[in-house]
């Protein structure tokens, strides 16, 4: 199926949030008024960039990454499922590829939504993140989708 017809009931989908990363990422700031208009130039749901920026705490900037780092949230419900989705977004590698992204990527989006959830302990996130450092060191800093997410087929 193709990712920008992967709907979820948010409204956003893989596809979108991509055309979105791609319009908004080469600054790392972006001013709110600038998502906003490129969200309803998709047409996507205001209310659902409302919550977007309300969880995110967002003021006139944003932080881009964290805005994506919610986006992903949006899309994959989970943790894992989230960084999952960051990975399949990011990837320079061709579709159906491994996935890969900077490791110093997956750090910031990992540790941002996992303090945003407040349940996680910084004992945990350090463990998690150490436990992935051989696999990366391995794969050129590079993490990839299998590295961290186990797939129920």
């Amino acid at each position: 199926m193709n990712a920008a017809t992967q709907r979820t009931d948010t409204g956003l989908s893989p596809g979108l949030l991509k055309t979105l990363h791609k319009q908004l990422s080469p600054r790392e700031t972006c001013s709110k008024e600038e998502v906003q208009k490129k969200w309803k130039g998709l047409c996507l749901p205001v209310d659902q960039l409302e919550s977007l920026l309300s969880l995110g705490s967002f003021g006139s900037d944003i932080d881009w990454m964290e805005f994506f780092s919610l986006g992903c949230s949006a899309l994959g419900g989970t943790l894992v499922s989230s960084l999952k989705f960051a990975c399949e977004i990011l990837t320079e590698d061709e579709e159906g590829g491994a996935a890969r992204i900077p490791f110093d990527t997956f750090v910031k989006l990992y540790t941002y939504l996992a303090h945003l959830d407040g349940d996680m302990p910084q004992q945990h996130i350090d463990n998690f993140l150490s436990s992935l450092q051989l696999q990366v060191n391995k794969q050129n800093g590079m993490i990839q989708v299998s590295n961290f997410y186990i797939s129920r087929k």
